[in-house]
């Protein structure tokens, strides 16, 4: 499980979930500060290990808080 607590105002955790021989992750991102519910999903990323889907669900989810800021 990977977790930032701050990227621009929103808390972001990756968990890796195992699909068939590969490993895909869940991610939920919710917004710092406030009560909005948080979002939740399941990026396929087909990874041959857990510690390697997570890192690159956890640059998915980054480019898609840049994404809901800019």
């Amino acid at each position: 499980m990977l977790i930032t607590h701050d990227y621009r105002g929103y808390r972001i955790e990756v968990v890796a979930v195992r699909a068939d021989d590969r490993w895909d992750a869940t991610v939920r991102t919710r917004r710092l500060f406030t009560e909005e519910k948080a979002r939740l999903d399941t990026v396929r990323c087909q990874q041959a290990s857990a510690d390697l889907a997570e890192h690159r669900a956890l640059v998915w989810a980054k480019r898609f808080v840049d994404l809901l800021t800019a």
